[in-house]
């Protein structure tokens, strides 16, 4: 975990003892795992020790979130290379998650990135997660609202 980053690293920390008492629901998509698979091996086997620590359901990629998807990238929110991103998104969009949550601030967690997929979303009347990170969700906590 972020040994360069020790805020992140701690706060993950935090957020996964949040997680692992059940008190959320954590969804997990196929992008999550392909993106697991793509680290090095004692990486991988760590993350995945931690991801089975945690009850979870597997949302599954389907036509209406590939679509969606794509639609972030025609409308400019991500770039190409930055696909996996839109289908984090679209994913999470489609199954009704309330939370988003990454330290990927280039990407994700980023005022542009989160007022396109609004807008996205609003015009095509599709749910919109609140996009975080863990030191804000951790800090504020969930409001039930």
């Amino acid at each position: 975990m972020a040994d360069d980053a020790p805020e992140k690293r701690d706060d993950t920390r935090v957020l996964w003892e949040q997680l692992a008492q059940g008190d959320y629901e954590v969804v997990i998509s196929p992008v999550v795992y392909e993106e697991l698979d793509r680290c090095d091996d004692g990486l991988r086997e760590q993350l995945y020790s931690c991801l089975d620590t945690l009850e979870r359901t597997f949302n599954e990629e389907n036509e209406e979130t590939i679509l969606l998807a794509k639609e972030y990238l025609k409308t400019g929110i991500l770039r190409e290379e930055s696909y996996n991103d839109c289908r984090h998104i679209a994913i999470a969009s489609i199954y009704g998650c309330k939370y988003i949550l990454s330290w990927n601030m280039k990407h994700f967690v980023k005022r542009r990135t989160i007022e396109m997929v609004q807008e996205v979303n609003r015009r095509l009347g599709v749910f919109q997660p609140s996009i975080l990170t863990p030191t804000i969700f951790i800090e504020e906590g969930d409001d039930n609202d």
